[in-house]
Formats: C-alpha cells, sequence, structure tokens
C-alpha cells in the first residue's frame, strides 16, 4: 500500500514538473516571437550607428555580400557596405565576426579608398566584463586608424603595433584578425 501511495506521488510530482516545463516553454517561445524583430532591429541600429561614427558624413550602399568563414581561423564577413560622400566612393564598412575568448565579437571595420584603416567597433561580445570587454573602449580600438591596410596588422606580442589588452591578448588578436580580413577583402575588390 505505502509503495503505491509513493509511486502515485513520483507520477503526480513527474506531471505536475512537465506540466510547468511545457508551460515555461511555451511563454518562452511566445516573448521570443515578440522580440525577435526588435533584436533585429537594434543590431541593424548599432551597425549603422557604428559605421556613420567610422565614416562620418557617408552614405553606405549595402553590397548584399556575406562571405563565409572558409576556415576555423577566418572571421565570417556578414555584411560588405560601400561609403560614398557625394557620390564619390571613399570607402567600405564590413561586419566582421571574429571569434575571442569569450566566443563570436562583430565588429564593424572600416577602409578608406586610401588603403587605410577609417576605423573599427565592436558592437557585439561575450568577452569577460573588465579584460576582453575592453576591446569596446574607443580609446584602445583608436590603435586601428591609420594603420595600414595590408592586412599585415598585429599587435606588439606578435611584433606588430597594436598594444594587446592586459589579460586579454586573445580578444586583441581576434579584433586585430578581424581589421586584417576586412582590409584584405576590400583590397581583393580593387
Amino acid at each position: 500500500m505505502e509503495s503505491s501511495k509513493k509511486e502515485g506521488g513520483i507520477v503526480q510530482l513527474v506531471v505536475v514538473l512537465g506540466l510547468i516545463t511545457l508551460f515555461c516553454a511555451l511563454l518562452l517561445g511566445v516573448i521570443n516571437g515578440m522580440t525577435a524583430d526588435k533584436i533585429v532591429q537594434n543590431n541593424i541600429d548599432k551597425r549603422n550607428t557604428a559605421m556613420e561614427e567610422i565614416i562620418p558624413g557617408a552614405a553606405f550602399e549595402d553590397l548584399n555580400t556575406i562571405v563565409p568563414a572558409p576556415d576555423k581561423d577566418t572571421p565570417e564577413i556578414s555584411g560588405v557596405y560601400k561609403a560614398t560622400i557625394d557620390g564619390d566612393a571613399v570607402g567600405y564598412c564590413l561586419e566582421v565576426k571574429p571569434k575571442g575568448f569569450g566566443g563570436a565579437l562583430t565588429l564593424i571595420v572600416g577602409i578608406r579608398a586610401d588603403g587605410t584603416v577609417a576605423g573599427a567597433k565592436v558592437t557585439a561580445h561575450g568577452e569577460t566584463p573588465g579584460l576582453g570587454a575592453k576591446s569596446q573602449d574607443a580609446e584602445w580600438i583608436a590603435q586601428y586608424v591609420g594603420q595600414p591596410a595590408d592586412g599585415s596588422i598585429a599587435v606588439n606580442k606578435d611584433g606588430g603595433s597594436i598594444n594587446a589588452i592586459t589579460g586579454a591578448t586573445i580578444t586583441s588578436r581576434a579584433v586585430t584578425k578581424g581589421v586584417n580580413t576586412a582590409a584584405s577583402y576590400v583590397a581583393m575588390l580593387g
């Protein structure tokens, strides 16, 4: 008698927990459906704001280009945007996704028509607060401005001129790899 009572109690618990889990899953699905478009729009707004900061006064034409990562060491290019001012091409902005310590970073890189880096900005990351997250600091990322866009930029630990973030060399190398990938792609465009 007592054993069947325990079994009935366990079955009841399983059913209640299953119903709670089902309810929570449905609630999460509904909330995701309601917020998905807003999240996408926020990411587009962040990208556009970053491009305007990197090449001020430019109009950007989406070239509808996505370049998948050819291997695990090369970042994906998830967008290419031609920058023009008064109809003259002044450069490109690219959205690049290098892999940092905490996962993929989303990086906007501007390359000027004269073959130099106009700037870069990290728009999303999963890096450690206080370490890799410093890749968003304007003062640190300003090191890339004016660098030659020939794919040769490196952090100082690798013989280059970019001062790596203390304690976040992997993130520093990821941002540098993203800038170099963007520069190499723009060089192929001509």
